[in-house]
């Protein structure tokens, strides 16, 4: 009786951290999306993500204790994998993709890596929601996404067109929905800190190569102290920090609950833009973080 008590008070703290480490995952994840504008401006998206990428990976080194080897020999083709999908691949297409396109559908489009993500992960792993309330949790979530996402309604109408950047930052929607559920294999056996410092450090030093060998280096260069500070605050927080919570909420409470706790990014955003920007509130943003919170609640418990 005694040792049923303890891992039920085992499970439920588990469940405890990992909600909470995807919220706090979501806050610096959407405490930075808005801030990428600004070195956007004058640096190169190339230079700018292995810069990004390369102090993530650097500042998780003390966390993940600088370990570069794994048990598994498949571990090893897995961190291949979610380097070039999630290291590579995704943040590059979207530091582009951002250049080319408003923010606010920027903002709408990201939301796509929750669907690619539940999708892939229902379709090639069989874990998907339970049961009908939960499919309507997870579109409850996604609806309130786009809510919460567009001052009006009109705005939808330029996610459809097929512009550069809209299939770009979709392009990396997909790219990270792939990484986070070939991490989610990862962070059975292989510490969700390893995982994160790796794949940053891996995918930045690739991309440091690539931007040099296309004669960005003077780009690099020329970037002065202040934007410096910026772009290692959003490196070590925004992306290093947010990935290592991230893949600590993949660890304790699967893919579904984490890509619908995670959904909360686009809701921070808006707040803290309201906070730091004096930007106003919509009701219909109102209205998305009721139904985005009855969503997650709903997915929590079914």
């Amino acid at each position: 009786m005694v040792a049923e008590k303890g891992e039920e008070e085992s499970h439920r703290y588990q469940l405890l951290t990992g909600y909470l480490s995807v919220l706090f995952a979501a806050l610096l994840f959407g405490s930075v999306f808005s801030l990428a504008k600004i070195p956007l401006a004058t640096i190169d998206p190339l230079a700018l993500t292995a810069i990004i990428y390369t102090i993530s990976g650097l500042a998780l080194m003390p966390v993940a204790r600088a370990s570069f080897t794994f048990e598994r020999k498949h571990d090893y083709l897995y961190v291949v994998i979610v380097t070039i999908f999630g290291g590579i691949s995704a943040p590059l297409l979207l530091m582009y993709g951002l250049q080319k396109t408003a923010a606010s559908t920027a903002a709408i489009l990201t939301n796509g890596e929750i669907v690619f993500t539940l999708a892939l992960s229902s379709i090639f792993f069989g874990e998907k929601p339970h049961g009908r309330i939960g499919l309507f949790a997870v579109i409850l979530v996604v609806i309130g996404l786009v809510i919460a996402t567009t001052e009006d309604m009109k705005a939808l109408e330029s996610i459809l067109e097929l512009n550069p950047g809209n299939i770009m930052i979709l392009a990396s929607m997909l790219m990270w929905a792939i990484d986070n559920n070939i991490s989610r294999r990862l962070t059975l056996k292989v510490n969700p800190a390893k995982i994160a410092m790796v794949k940053s450090l891996a995918g930045g030093l690739v991309l440091v190569v690539i931007a040099l060998a296309m004669g960005k280096g003077n780009i690099i260069a020329e970037i002065k102290f202040d934007m410096w500070m910026l772009i290692i605050l959003m490196s070590i927080s925004g992306f290093g920090g947010a990935l290592l919570l991230f893949l600590e909420g993949i660890k304790r409470i699967g893919t579904v609950k984490t890509m619908s706790m995670f959904s909360m990014t686009p809701i921070f955003g808006i707040v803290i833009a309201a906070l730091a920007l004096g930007e106003t509130i919509t009701v219909f943003q109102s209205i998305a973080t009721g139904l985005i919170i009855i969503g997650i609640i709903l997915i929590g418990r079914y």
